[in-house]
């Protein structure tokens, strides 16, 4: 199950370089539209969560992105499940934050990770995704990322730099991983699970033998993260690491 098709045609609407003590989702939360809200996470960082209605998980859906800004410049990390969710997103950050979203960054080819892909592009901002998922957006007949890159890539903004870094395989074959150095943030994405998560969830496109060795493999690159966001559920410390690997462990009994 990848989530892509759920929604209606209209909402697609498809197109297409250039540990600390972390206390989880306690700021208050922006309302930016009815399926899409913020929560600050540090200084010039929030967490996006967007909503969909996916019956197959048992309803109302919500899956993180992150909103980073410096200066009048901006990064989306994931883009929302649809064009609408987007659209409405980039909207808020340049009437509240006046800031331009110049690039994003989707971590994975699921409809939650890149779902509103066309509106950026619609919008002028630049997508940077791992060739494998340019890959599967072609076979897919879904809106392309535009800058792909092979294993790591460095997308510098205002005075700020994100890096985005494939370590393996996990959640899917082509899940990344973003690094916020100067906020010691890391970026799960899918790869990761939030404390409250009790299975590995959706792994079809994924490989359960290479998920435990690619999260080690992001814990030893990553020893001074502070804060873990995971694709869905609440930000914690790198103990989401941890948890996620014990997942693993356990599918495998």
């Amino acid at each position: 199950m990848r989530y892509r098709f759920i929604v209606p045609v209209l909402a697609l609407a498809l197109a297409g370089c250039q540990s600390a003590h972390v206390a989880a989702n306690k700021g208050g939360s922006i309302r930016v539209s009815d399926d899409v809200t913020l929560k600050p996470i540090t200084s010039g960082v929030w967490v996006y969560t967007s909503y969909l209605d996916v019956p197959e998980l048992g309803g109302r859906t919500g899956a993180n992105g992150l909103v980073v800004v410096s200066g009048q410049e901006a990064v989306l990390i994931n883009v929302p499940w649809t064009d609408q969710q987007t659209a409405a997103l980039f909207d808020w950050i340049g009437e509240k934050l006046g800031a331009t979203v110049k690039a994003v960054v989707p971590t994975h080819f699921h409809q939650d990770s890149m779902g509103g892909l066309a509106e950026a592009h619609r919008r002028g901002a630049a997508s940077y995704a791992l060739d494998k998922t340019v890959a599967f957006a072609q076979r897919d007949h879904l809106p392309v990322p535009q800058c792909p890159f092979s294993f790591r890539t460095a997308i510098n903004f205002g005075l700020s730099v994100v890096l985005v870094t494939y370590h393996g395989s996990g959640h899917t074959t082509d899940n990344v991983v973003v690094w916020l150095p100067k906020q010691r943030i890391l970026f799960g994405g899918c790869l990761i699970k939030s404390l409250d998560t009790r299975s590995l969830g959706n792994t079809s496109d994924g490989d359960l033998k290479a998920y435990p060795v690619t999260l080690g493999r992001v814990k030893a690159a990553y020893p001074h993260a502070k804060i873990v966001v995971p694709g869905h559920g609440d930000w914690g410390g790198p103990g989401l690491i941890d948890h996620t690997t014990k997942l693993c462990k356990k599918g495998d009994q």
